[in-house]
């Protein structure tokens, strides 16, 4: 199963085709994969290791009945 998986810290980063046996498991690998540090350090900003919310849409799944939205912990929302 391939998931797309949004981070929300203070801008949304799509990890796109993440392969994992759960949602919750796609979160933490597209986070683990996801340098947000890299993707966020730039002149007046950068990334302040807090993230708000996580939410996952399944793929093959074009009405969105099965996405999912987190807290930071993986809880469901």
């Amino acid at each position: 199963m391939k998931y797309d998986v949004h981070i929300y810290p203070i801008v949304r980063i799509v990890v796109k085709g993440v392969e994992a046996e759960s949602q919750e498991e796609a979160i933490k690998k597209a986070e683990a994969e996801t340098d947000l540090h890299a993707l966020l350090d730039r002149p007046s900003m950068e990334y302040a290791e807090d993230i708000d919310s996580f939410h996952v849409d399944e793929e093959d799944d074009p009405l969105y009945e099965r996405s999912t939205s987190y807290d930071k912990n993986y809880v469901p929302l």
